[in-house]
């Protein structure tokens, strides 16, 4: 049997949050129990189920690269953005494709 993480929303503004675990034999069971658990009395407008094996975390989020980058806040974070942008573009025009607005 494998383990289902069940997730939900209140409403529509409301965040995913987790609400409990499910073992279940297949996914079309878990969504079944997730109801009759977690949604019996009509507490939510949304609800999501996972695999526990499907989900996967972050270790370090800083190694997610711009995490913690904000430098597209700052002015001068968009230094040598024109460059790329023909560098790229006489690229594209060496493989015969081309990038113009029309």
């Amino acid at each position: 049997m494998d383990v289902y993480e069940v997730f939900q929303r209140r409403t529509h503004d409301d965040p995913l949050v987790h609400a409990g675990s499910i073992k279940a034999q297949d996914l079309e069971m878990a969504l079944i129990l997730a109801r009759e658990t977690h949604f019996r009395h009509g507490e939510g407008e949304e609800c999501w189920v996972v695999k526990r094996e499907d989900l996967h975390a972050v270790p370090n989020p800083e190694t997610m690269g711009g995490v913690t980058d904000r430098s597209y806040r700052r002015q001068d974070g968009y230094v040598g953005v024109g460059a790329k942008l023909k560098r790229v573009t006489e690229e594209m025009k060496t493989l015969g494709k081309s990038i113009t607005r029309e």
